[in-house]
């Protein structure tokens, strides 16, 4: 059985396009089934199940497992070919009458399958969780969603959930062609317009950002310095509105999000669907009890130390007065960012002293990405970063501007849901039990370090101790 089958035919579609076949096919992949169980499962008659028994198998979806003679029939035994189904997406431009309306039919059921059998997630359970316990929705409230393609199907069904509260959702979408054509066409003195932060903000009561990488692919290495100098403007008047938003009465809940080219091709390219959701799926409340459990041993911590399996360590002397701070879940107020997908817990390290050897397992450095990267760190007014000769990481830090040695924060990640690198900078911060180090920046973006370097170098399946106390060993908080 295939982990995954790509729909890549005609026949196919026009099969799936039965509503009673997608559900035999679902049937199909927990287990096999002869015809005469799903009839009864279906309360109807062999021979209609066993013409759409071999419509699917002669789409190629389910193949013939075994056989077994009982009084002298045959009773035959279907298995589906694969544990997930996508759509070939070129299949949208095949020349057959409503070719888009069976697809979009076929794409939505798998979604919801795969959603909720496959990746074991309750919907119902999930927006309810959002709605009644992370944002508390009430009736005739407005509710903004801000989303992108990948997630369409879901904020649909989010919309219909809030209208049943008697609350309004206001979806706003937004896509990479979009954000392209707008830095390309909109004149500068625009390019900064909000259409939460100027119109909706004083009216909204709260808000959903599906946050994360967005599905197309545009070529930044097309920008004109004209372009470059709008979307920078943009990128900094968006961080301003971020901080300004968390200090209305709005409720925030942000949800990290992937996109498929973050994964190797050819290496498990849905890991990154799998990880989205699985990612929803945490515990919140067991997510902030582990994030408070963590603050509150860094508050009063003077020394951190970071082991890693080939014997270097890094030794991180933490001030007297250090600012702490999580990634939990939920907005609070003033705070600089919060997501879920949570679970991190960030410290800031100014006037911190840091020396010791370390590998990174990998490191994202201006969103280029390095595999097993060695560096030392000397102990001088503020940490020296010496990396090693890598012609390609060296010249990234050598045309970065101002500071681009200090260390902005650490932070350990905790969200026990994530626990490998899916290639999401982003998402890796939050690895249950890794550690990571910022230089030239930091996560809350609150430091006043004059710098536009940004990299993080990851370290996984580490020993954390504090205070000579193990905080982290084999992928175990110990409390």
């Amino acid at each position: 059985m295939k982990d995954i089958f790509y729909i890549s035919n005609i026949k196919a579609i026009k099969t799936l396009a039965s509503e009673r076949r997608l559900k035999i096919l679902r049937y199909l992949v927990g287990k096999e089934y002869a015809s005469q169980d799903l009839a009864k499962k279906f309360k109807i008659k062999t021979n209609v199940i066993w013409y759409d028994i071999k419509q699917l198998e002669d789409s190629g979806l389910i193949n013939l497992t075994r056989s077994e003679h009982i009084r002298g029939s045959v009773k035959r035994f279907y298995r589906a070919v694969a544990k997930n189904f996508f759509l070939d997406s070129s299949l949208g431009e095949a020349d057959i009458d409503h070719s888009k309306k069976v697809q979009n039919l076929i794409e939505q059921e798998l979604a919801d399958w795969r959603r909720e059998k496959i990746i074991k997630i309750d919907f119902k359970d999930l927006s309810d969780k959002i709605i009644n316990q992370y944002l508390e929705i009430k009736e005739d409230e407005i509710v903004a969603i801000s989303y992108q393609p990948m997630h369409q199907k879901l904020v649909e069904d989010l919309m219909v959930e809030i209208y049943k509260c008697g609350a309004y959702p206001i979806p706003i979408f937004w896509t990479k062609r979009i954000e392209y054509n707008f830095i390309k066409y909109v004149p500068e003195k625009y390019v900064t317009k909000d259409v939460i932060d100027d119109f909706l903000m004083n009216k909204i009561d709260a808000q959903i950002v599906f946050s994360g990488e967005l599905l197309e692919d545009f070529e930044e290495d097309n920008f004109t310095s004209e372009m470059t100098i709008k979307r920078k403007l943009i990128e900094k008047v968006s961080r301003e509105n971020i901080r300004k938003s968390y200090e209305t009465k709005v409720r925030f809940l942000t949800i990290d999000t992937l996109q498929k080219k973050q994964i190797e091709k050819g290496k498990n390219p849905e890991i990154c669907q799998d990880m989205y959701w699985k990612s929803l799926n945490v515990d919140v409340k067991k997510l902030q009890k582990d994030c408070e459990f963590v603050k509150d041993k860094l508050q009063n911590a003077k020394i951190v130390e970071i082991f890693d399996n080939k014997g270097n360590s890094l030794k991180i002397t933490l001030p007297e007065q250090k600012r702490i701070e999580l990634k939990s879940g939920i907005a609070k107020e003033k705070s600089a960012d919060s997501e879920l997908p949570a679970g991190m817990v960030v410290c800031l390290l100014k006037n911190a002293q840091i020396e010791g050897e370390f590998q990174a397992d990998f490191a994202y450095v201006f969103d280029k990405r390095f595999k097993n990267i060695s560096f030392r760190i000397v102990n001088d007014e503020f940490p020296k970063i010496i990396l090693p000769n890598k012609t390609n990481i060296k010249e990234l830090f050598e045309t970065a501007e101002g500071d681009k040695t200090s260390i902005g924060s650490f932070c350990i990640g905790l969200n026990s849901e994530i626990t490998k690198d899916i290639r999401n900078q982003y998402i890796n911060s939050k690895i249950f039990g890794a550690a990571s180090l910022q230089i030239g920046w930091d996560e809350l973006q609150v430091s006043n370090l004059d710098s536009n370097m940004v990299s993080q170098f990851f370290m996984l399946n580490n020993t954390i101790k504090i205070d000579g106390k193990i905080l982290f060993e084999n992928n175990e908080l110990k409390k």
